[in-house]
This record gives C-alpha cells, sequence and structure tokens, in this order.
C-alpha cells in the first residue's frame, strides 16, 4: 500500500514541477511559448502526455488538437489542395 501511495505522490510533484517549468519559460523567454499550444509542445518535451499537459494549462487534449490543425492550416498555403491546370 505504501508504494502506491508514493507513486500517487510522485505523480503529482511531477505534474507541478512541470507547471512550474512552463510558467517559468513563459515569463522569461515569452516568444518562445507564446500560446497553449506551444507550451503543450513544451510539456511534451519533458515528457508528459498530450491529456495531462492540456489539463496542467487548463484546456483539453482536444482544444489542442484543434488549435495545432488550425495553425498549421494557415501555414499550410493552399492546404495540400491541387491546383488546376
Amino acid at each position: 500500500m505504501p508504494q502506491e501511495n508514493d507513486s500517487q505522490w510522485l505523480e503529482i510533484i511531477g505534474k507541478a514541477l512541470a507547471y512550474l517549468c512552463v510558467q517559468q519559460v513563459a515569463q522569461n523567454d515569452p516568444k518562445r511559448v507564446p500560446d497553449v499550444v506551444a507550451k503543450v509542445k513544451f510539456l511534451e518535451g519533458i515528457g508528459l502526455s498530450t491529456s495531462d499537459a492540456a489539463e496542467l494549462l487548463g484546456t483539453t487534449a482536444n482544444s489542442v488538437k484543434t488549435n495545432q490543425r488550425q495553425r498549421q492550416k494557415k501555414k499550410g498555403g493552399n492546404g495540400g489542395k491541387k491546383t488546376k491546370m
């Protein structure tokens, strides 16, 4: 039983530290993580899952994925559609 309880606390502590890391980066270098999508990518880079990262930031994984798709569409030009010749 004690090991199970320790595991839960370690998970909570790890998520809290990850949240503090992303907030510190956002404060010190706002261009590095300008929005929620960038913050989620940062948290994924340090080992959190997309759903855990989104939850820490007060959103959902589906919302983050939707924002990522919208961002890619803006950058993608014609969205991969073939042009008529």
